[in-house]
């Protein structure tokens, strides 16, 4: 598909955003994000149900043209075609291949806000690294990161390792490996994620997840500790809850 076909399929996805906006949305979205970005004014199920549409009707996609197609769409400063770049990466993931991973960290840097770094992470860079392991480096290096959305990514990358049940004892090592020196960040939006994340481990390893919080309370945030046990049993929850207390008398966060 030559380069002007991919840009028309752009500008076709650009008016169908603009058919789907809901009056009065764009301006409520964009004060709750605090974004910088043009709003359209598009909930995200739509757009979901919009990329969905347009793969049935795409079919024979390439790697190189969903590529174009998410960059084009990524280039103006819109919020909701940003959101809908990401999610055609999202559809195409089996696509991709571990050089992408460049392209996923220049999209992750230029994100700015956890909306989108919440569609790009988990299903997208998240699905690579479980079909190509090698990329682990990549994200721990996210991870690493002192930018905010960048490190909230890499870590958020590893979600689909946690979830899964039988990819939670290959990944949750490395997770923790990755996380430890970061359970000191101040950031909300990086306690939360950790915190997320966790819980995800909970819903079939517990133990292991209980194991590894009683031997970090004592550097573990109250945010990242309450998102971690809610899905624990009261037996499990309640005295991490009060061992945190203990040792951090004065906490209120």
């Amino acid at each position: 598909m030559e380069a002007a076909a991919v840009t028309t399929l752009a500008d076709q996805l650009r008016t169908r955003l603009d058919e789907s906006a809901v009056p009065g949305r764009a301006e409520g979205e964009k004060r709750y994000l605090k974004s910088d970005l043009d709003h359209v004014g598009v909930p995200v199920p739509a757009m979901r149900r919009m990329a969905r549409s347009f793969t049935r009707e795409y079919p024979d996609l390439g790697r190189d043209e969903v590529i174009r197609l998410a960059e084009e769409l990524w280039s103006r400063p819109v919020h909701e075609h940003r959101s809908l770049a990401l999610l055609v990466l999202d559809a195409h993931v089996h696509l991709l291949v571990p050089d992408d991973m460049t392209l996923l960290e220049r999209l992750l840097r230029q994100c700015h806000t956890w909306a989108h770094v919440d569609l790009l992470a988990p299903m997208v860079a998240g699905r690579l690294l479980l079909a190509h392991p090698e990329v682990e480096p990549v994200v721990r290096r996210w991870a690493a990161d002192e930018e905010q959305w960048v490190r909230r990514g890499g870590l958020l990358s590893f979600l689909l390792g946690l979830r899964q049940e039988t990819e939670f004892p290959r990944w949750f090592p490395v997770f923790g490996e990755v996380v430890d020196p970061l359970l000191t960040d101040n950031r909300f939006f990086v306690r939360k994620a950790i915190g997320w994340l966790l819980r995800e481990g909970t819903k079939h390893h517990p133990e292991s997840v209980v194991r590894w919080l009683a031997d970090r309370l004592d550097r573990a945030s109250g945010l990242t500790l309450r998102e971690a046990v809610r899905r624990l049993p009261e037996s499990d929850r309640t005295p991490l809850l009060a061992a945190h207390a203990a040792l951090h008398p004065r906490l209120r966060h």
